[in-house]
C-alpha cells in the first residue's frame, strides 16, 4: 500500500441566479416579475439569495440592492432583447450553479445552447401565455416559495475516497469515516489528510450538493504530518497499565479491589485519577503506548483510524472498541480481521489503546 498526503481547499458552492426578462415582450408582466423576485429573495436565507440577472446582460446584480434599484435595473435592461447567451456565458464556469429564468416570449438564441448542461438544468418559469423555450424544455408556473425551494441548492457534504483508499489521518474533527469514505460538511478552509492507497491517483474528492449533483474538487499534494510528541507516563501509572495489558484488569491502590481495564477512576474516590496521563489525551482515537525504553511514553493519535502495518488498520467504532481491517490485494477491498476491545499489540514493545 502507498501512503499519500493531500491538501484540499474547501469553498462554498456558487450562489444561484435568477434571470428576469425586461425585454419589450415582457413589459406587461414586469410588475409580476418584480414581485416574483422580491418574494424569492424574502424566502431564501441571506447567504444563499440568488444573484439577479437580466436577459441579454452578463452582469450580476447584488440581491441586497434589489428593493432600492429594481425600477432602474428594469429600465436599464429594457432594450437588450430576449437572449440567454450572455448570461449562460457568464455562468459557464460555475458547474453547480442553479439558474431560474422567468419571462415571456421566445428566446432567440436558445437553439445555440440546446443540450448544454446549463440549459438542461435551468428552471424555466412560465409567466405569460407565450413560453420562453418554444416547448423545447418544460416550463412551469411557480409560487415564490416554490421557486425559492428549487433554487436553494446548498452544499450538502464533501466526500473523499476511491477504490481501496483508506483515510487514516485528517485535521478537521468534523469529518468522519463512512463506508470507507471521508465525509464532512465543512465548506470553507483547508483540509489536510493522509491515505493508504493501492495505486497512485486513486484518491478523489467531490462536493455533493443538496440536489445530489456532484463536482470534483482539486487535490494538491500535501506534506506528511509528523506524529504527535510522546508524553512521559509516570512509573506508578504504568505499573497499573501493565497489569491491564497482561491480565485485562488491575488491582486498585485506592479500594484494594480489582477493576477492569479501561476504568480510569475508582468509585471510592472519584476525584483521584488513576491514569492521569491517559485521561488527558484526546478521546475518539487511539494512544500508542511505548514501553521499549527505560521510561514509558505515550503518543496520542486523535484520528479514529490507526495504521498498524502497511496494509492493516484499526478503525475505532462509535459503540466502543475498534475493528482491525486488512487490505485484500486480490479483491481490492478492506476485509475485517478481528475486533479490539481496548489494546492491540504492535512492534517494538508498543501497544495501541482505544480511547
Amino acid at each position: 500500500m502507498i501512503e499519500q498526503w493531500f491538501s484540499l481547499t474547501l469553498e462554498p458552492g456558487p450562489r444561484p441566479a435568477l434571470v428576469l426578462d425586461a425585454s419589450e415582450s415582457a413589459q406587461k408582466i414586469a410588475p409580476f416579475l418584480r414581485g416574483l423576485a422580491e418574494g424569492v429573495l424574502e424566502e431564501m436565507p441571506e447567504s444563499s439569495r440568488p444573484r439577479i440577472f437580466f436577459l441579454g446582460n452578463p452582469q450580476a446584480h447584488d440581491p441586497s440592492q434589489f428593493p432600492s434599484n429594481v425600477e432602474r435595473w428594469f429600465k436599464d435592461n429594457a432594450g437588450r432583447g430576449s437572449f440567454i447567451g450572455p448570461v449562460f456565458e457568464a455562468l459557464e464556469g460555475e458547474a453547480d450553479v442553479m439558474i431560474a429564468v422567468a419571462g415571456a416570449g421566445k428566446l432567440f438564441d436558445l437553439p445555440d445552447w440546446r443540450g448544454h448542461p446549463l440549459a438542461e438544468r435551468t428552471i424555466w418559469v412560465k409567466v405569460g401565455p407565450v413560453g420562453l423555450t418554444d416547448e423545447v424544455y418544460p416550463e412551469e408556473m411557480y409560487a415564490c416559495e416554490q421557486l425559492a425551494q428549487r433554487l436553494n441548492n446548498p452544499l450538502s457534504h464533501v466526500e473523499i475516497g476511491g477504490p481501496g483508499v483508506m483515510p487514516f489521518w485528517w485535521d478537521d474533527s468534523s469529518f468522519r469515516l463512512e463506508d470507507g469514505k471521508l465525509v464532512g460538511k465543512t465548506t470553507t478552509g483547508t483540509l489536510r489528510f493522509g491515505v493508504l492507497t493501492p495505486e497512485l491517483h486513486a484518491t478523489s474528492a467531490h462536493v455533493v450538493m443538496f440536489n445530489a449533483s456532484r463536482r470534483a474538487l482539486r487535490l494538491d499534494e500535501g506534506e506528511q504530518v509528523p506524529p504527535a510528541d510522546e508524553v512521559r507516563m509516570p512509573h506508578a501509572e504504568f505499573m497499573l497499565l501493565r497489569q491491564c495489558l497482561n491480565k485485562s484488569g488491575f488491582h486498585c491502590p485506592v479500594c484494594k479491589l480489582d477493576h477492569p481495564a479501561g476504568q480510569m477512576r475508582c468509585a471510592a474516590n472519584e476525584q483521584l485519577p488513576l491514569f492521569p496521563t491517559l485521561e488527558a489525551l484526546p478521546k475518539g482515537g487511539f494512544a500508542i503506548i511505548n514501553a521499549s525504553g527505560w521510561e514509558t511514553r505515550v503518543r496520542p493519535h486523535p484520528s479514529p483510524v490507526l495504521v498498524l502495518s502497511p496494509d492493516t488498520v484499526a478503525v475505532r467504532q462509535a459503540t466502543g472498541g475498534a475493528k482491525v481491517l486488512r487490505f485484500d490485494h486480490q479483491a481490492g477491498v478492506w476485509q475485517p480481521l478481528r475486533t479490539i476491545a481496548l489494546f492491540e499489540p504492535m512492534e517494538d514493545k508498543r501497544h495501541a489503546m482505544v480511547l
